[in-house]
């Protein structure tokens, strides 16, 4: 019987060290079909939170709620009427951003806090404010150390008066977010931003991690928003379940396709096509959307349960008793939910599955869940370096697009004689994305009366508005050419901070890899192939046989153990020389006796290729 021949695997730090593979991360997200399905995933999610914003915010009032009139009596009241509308105004935008600053009505937390220090507009004034009223020695705050000290620790937090609230975070485009100061102008010390001890780390946590796991980001805030205190409203909550619901929905078919990308790349080091990899995910798009909605789903039911709960709870004297025995069910349903949200760092991880394993919603989310909470560490570990790493890539990535940006502009304004015939190509740039400060790069060192456009790394409202209008200066092909350079610097700019939407999906499926290879010990290069790929459920070329005949063929494409050897037929026994025939009696010989032919030996086929140990042998559909 012939024996299956094993081939010896070299050892690489792919097998000593398997989290190395996270490092390919930038050479599998540095693909153009991944960076075009980022940007226009990208836009078109922009788009959706932008429709929402304007269709919910139409029964908000513009102005918010002051404390007077229908609120003198009911400060409670007043307050939540504030919160709410200092919420949807940070969701959505409902008046001029730069009229909404922070105001003692924003901050102030009780009637007698608001009468303390009302008339207070920044942080000074706080400061001052209550500087004064201790003091007094008839003042609350002198004779109660407990109300001092409370107001005293206040002071960070009435820090915030006077600037500007936050505000557009699910409705501003992706060009003017705020991402941070320019990579460029912060490497040459030119962001406006001194670099103090312990700056550099407030830097990384605060604006470039964020970057780096901005899709994660996008889907948690309008989680955020919707469990919050401050969404008291049947139709607030809806705004925010439709944004995020919009959300799911956009990054499982392009972030699907990305993942579908990083699967066969890592794992077969092939690529395929961008339209065969939105074919793939508009296929499975449900499974894609409904996987990160199970959770959600469950812990709705959960809701509704504890609803009931607290319905029973309103009823005097019986709610009390009910209450107070069976409040630890409401503790467990709570820690179930706090588990069902934290499983949602998951979400990657379902994508993955589904372009990895060709599966459906339901196994993708009790992968993910199983994978996070069986290997935590691991998963931990796993997603520290591919953040850390990623972060850095990005940095690199942005500073390269910002150098590119900001030396085609250098090098046209070379021309001789540019500034003396008034053509400086500064103006095609005044409509540039203001995110990571584009806009101060490319305007930094203009001019208009003598002052300058850009003053410490930030544009100057009024000098930049007078740049606009500078009599005889613009004309209506300046502003055509400016919109024109304007459309092609968004585009540059989506593809800039779409690599770091591509690496995180492609750093998500690599780790989905890691995982499933750490919890159900499969290889990295097993992943799922179409049909019509002559490709099966799990990847590595087949070992064909010795003799590949047409008629054999085959649709699987798992890595198979080398066929037995074919036996080859035994060799026809050999012929004995012709000896005379014995002479009989009458003189007569007896005719010699013909052998009989030898059969031909059976055709042996190829026997069946069998998997590899620990290889699937069910194909999926």
């Amino acid at each position: 019987m012939a024996e299956d021949k094993l081939e010896a695997r070299e050892v690489t730090w792919r097998q000593l060290l398997p989290w190395t593979e996270l490092f390919r991360g930038f050479q599998v997200a540095l693909d153009l079909n991944k960076l075009l399905l980022a940007a226009a995933g990208i836009f078109v999610m922009s788009a959706g939170w932008w429709v929402l914003s304007i269709a919910f915010r139409t029964n908000e009032d513009p102005a918010p709620p002051t404390y007077g009139q229908d609120y003198e009596k009911d400060w409670a009241r007043f307050r939540r009427a504030r919160d709410h509308w200092n919420l949807m105004h940070e969701a959505a935008t409902l008046a001029d951003p730069d009229e909404q600053k922070y105001q003692i009505e924003d901050l102030a937390q009780s009637r007698e806090e608001y009468d303390l220090f009302k008339g207070v507009k920044d942080g000074k004034g706080y400061q001052e404010k209550l500087d004064s009223l201790i003091a007094d020695k008839q003042s609350a705050l002198a004779t109660n150390p407990a109300l001092r000290r409370e107001y005293t620790l206040k002071i960070p937090q009435y820090a915030r008066l006077g600037t500007v609230k936050p505000h557009g975070r699910l409705s501003t485009w992706p060009w003017f977010e705020n991402r941070g100061p320019n990579p460029y102008l912060l490497v040459t010390g030119q962001a406006g931003i001194p670099w103090e001890a312990g700056r550099f780390w407030d830097w990384f946590a605060r604006d470039q991690l964020l970057v780096m796991i901005e899709p994660l980001v996008k889907f948690v805030q309008p989680l955020v928003y919707l469990f919050s205190p401050r969404a008291d409203t049947f139709w607030t909550k809806l705004y925010f379940f439709c944004v995020m619901l919009w959300t799911l929905a956009t990054w499982a078919l392009f972030g699907g396709a990305i993942t579908r990308i990083a699967a066969v790349q890592v794992s077969r080091g092939e690529k395929i096509g961008l339209t065969e990899a939105l074919r793939f995910t508009a296929n499975r798009l449900v499974s894609y959307v409904s996987a990160p909605l199970f959770p959600l789903v469950f812990i709705f039911v959960l809701l509704v349960g504890m609803i009931v709960f607290g319905l029973i709870h309103m009823i005097p004297f019986v709610g009390d008793f009910f209450s107070g025995i069976l409040w630890p069910v409401m503790l467990i349903f709570g820690l179930v939910i706090a588990v069902a949200l934290v499983g949602l760092v998951g979400w990657p991880l379902m994508a993955a599955t589904i372009s990895t394993e060709n599966t459906d919603s339901w196994e993708a989310v009790s992968r993910s869940y199983s994978y996070v909470f069986q290997r935590p560490w691991h998963y931990l570990w796993y997603s520290v370096v591919a953040i850390t790493y990623g972060a850095v890539l990005v940095f690199f990535v942005g500073l390269m697009g910002s150098l590119m940006v900001y030396l085609a502009k250098w090098g046209v304004a070379q021309a001789p004689w540019a500034q003396a015939a008034n053509r400086d190509p500064s103006y095609l740039f005044v409509y540039a994305p203001t995110s990571f400060q584009w806009r101060e790069l490319l305007l930094h060192g203009v001019q208009v009366d003598g002052q300058d456009v850009v003053q410490n790394g930030r544009i100057n409202p009024l000098a930049y508005q007078a740049y606009l209008n500078s009599p005889g200066y613009w004309h209506w092909w300046n502003v055509v050419a400016a919109v024109m350079v304007a459309f092609w610097l968004f585009l540059v700019f989506l593809l800039i901070v779409g690599f770091g939407y591509s690496y995180f999906w492609s750093a998500g499926t690599i780790i989905y890899l890691l995982m499933r290879r750490n919890v159900d010990a499969a290889e990295l290069d097993e992943v799922w192939l179409d049909e019509d790929e002559h490709e099966g459920a799990y990847g590595g070329p087949l070992t064909a046989p010795a003799a590949p005949s047409e008629a054999v063929k085959t649709t699987q494409s798992l890595t198979m153990v080398e066929p037995p050897t074919l036996r080859t037929p035994p060799p026809e026994p050999a012929v004995p020389p012709r000896t005379p025939p014995p002479q009989v009696a009458g003189g007569s010989a007896q005719p010699e006796p013909t052998p009989p032919e030898p059969a031909a030996p059976p055709s042996v086929s190829p026997p069946p290729l069998r998997e590899e140990k620990g290889r699937k042998k069910k194909k999926k559909k």
